[in-house]
């Protein structure tokens, strides 16, 4: 009863504020400049906190709540609401009020807002969880369903848990066992399981006793419950292993179930971008491995190797970084201070050298000088960096989008960006290419 009153309560006092701020905010002027953005709002908007913009609208907080702006810094939903507000997607967001009471403490209670602030999905539930494939997992009084993005609820909650779904079927708990549902909310694969995981690459992972196996998505055993240990299908191939510890010994299989690489290993990665790190019995040595199973670095020969990205992984020796391929060969020599710790994203690295920072590409060409006194990785087409201690924008040319002239810059997302002066936050269209 205390939850609904004080949720009415909420209501009555956004639609106050929704009409009154709208009444009260004046349009600010849209300035043009010369580096091809325009500053829809100058640096004097007074916010704790902002987030990336999202169908137009940003979660902005201050003083211990959250509301939405639009890009002209117009209040949409206003910052004395909501105690927990995530970006909208596909036209609702998920928020949260804390009610709090003598019996049961402070307790968040989540919910569905349209872009008008109103409550699609009544903040009745203690967990909402993002959605996927159209349906997001919810919580009421301890029992678990799923609600889809017209704030309906569609599967009743009746589950004791319940996860994403994931190629059309989700894995739920009731009673202690594991079985997996449909979007309509049908039994696909009966409670049988004592252990499951989500499908991933069309098999599902689950046990029964101690023994692991894969099924497909009619519930038929495609790989035999007969490991002791094992992992879901990554790159096409799943870690699986036999024996108990500490004489377990781990190798890969593909999806028909034939041993690919040997059960060789006491621990393991899962594959990706096609290596896995993996430590070999004798002595303990680690390395990466190909899907083939042969060794293309080992850990002895540096003293850091990242994990790879885009076929390159970064490594550390003689006091530099690089990058080495898949096949393990040394690709870009040993020259940098630093590397960013995310590798290659769209065929560019942030590397460190001489104290400053840049781009190179795969080849190990300089393709944004490096020249700045800090760097980010690229998001949405455009790098923060910092220069003179002043925040600017770069394109992937290297131009310069922004200029140098802010405390900071960042919360790129639905082609704007905050700036900041001071404490003071404005806001930044950037250029459609």
């Amino acid at each position: 009863m205390l939850k609904k009153i004080s949720f009415l309560i909420i209501i009555s006092a956004v639609a106050f504020l929704l009409i009154s701020c709208k009444s009260a905010i004046k349009e600010p002027a849209v300035n043009e400049d010369d580096s091809g953005f325009k500053l829809l709002i100058s640096a004097n908007m007074d916010y704790e906190y902002v987030s990336a913009f999202s169908e137009g609208l940003a979660a902005v907080y201050k003083d211990e709540k959250w509301g939405y702006i639009d890009k002209t810094g117009k209040l949409a939903i206003p910052a004395e609401t909501f105690d927990y507000a995530q970006p909208f997607q596909e036209g609702v967001a998920i928020v949260a009020v804390i009610i709090s009471s003598q019996d049961e403490g402070s307790i968040p209670y989540y919910g569905l807002i349209g872009k008008n602030g109103k409550p699609l999905a009544m903040l009745d539930y203690t967990s909402l969880d993002g959605f996927k494939e159209g349906l997001a997992p919810v919580c009421f009084e301890n029992k678990w369903g799923y609600l889809n993005r017209d704030s309906q609820l569609t599967i009743s909650c009746e589950y004791d848990e319940a996860f994403d779904f994931s190629g059309g079927l989700a894995l739920v708990f009731l009673d202690g066992m594991y079985g997996f549902i449909d979007q309509a909310g049908q039994l696909a694969i009966p409670f049988i399981y004592s252990y499951a995981q989500s499908f991933a690459e069309e098999l599902a992972l689950v046990s029964k006793g101690d023994k692991w196996g894969f099924i497909d998505k009619n519930g038929k055993t495609v790989i035999p419950f007969e490991y002791d240990y094992a992992s879901n299908f990554s790159d096409g191939l799943a870690a699986v292993g036999k024996g108990a510890y500490p004489d377990l010994k781990i190798g890969f299989i593909d999806k028909t179930g034939q041993t690919i690489i040997p059960f060789s290993y006491v621990n393991v990665s899962d594959f990706s971008n096609g290596v896995a790190h993996v430590v070999m019995d004798e002595g303990q040595e680690r390395c990466y491995i190909d899907k083939s199973g042969q060794v293309i670095a080992r850990d002895k020969d540096f003293i850091e190797i990242r994990k790879f990205s885009e076929g390159f992984a970064a490594v550390h020796k003689d006091g530099k970084w690089g990058f080495i391929d898949t096949s393990g060969k040394l690709a870009i020599a040993n020259e940098y201070e630093w590397i960013n710790e995310k590798g290659f994203i769209d065929g560019l690295a942030v590397v460190k050298k001489d104290s400053k920072w840049g781009f190179i590409d795969k080849s190990g060409q300089v393709a944004i000088a490096i020249e700045y006194d800090v760097m980010y990785e690229f998001v949405e087409g455009f790098a923060v960096a910092v220069k003179d201690r002043k925040f600017g924008l770069l394109d992937q040319n290297g131009s310069e989008i922004v200029p140098f002239a802010y405390d900071f810059i960042g919360h790129i997302g639905d082609g704007a960006a905050f700036v900041k002066t001071g404490d003071k936050w404005g806001i930044a269209e950037l250029p459609r290419f």
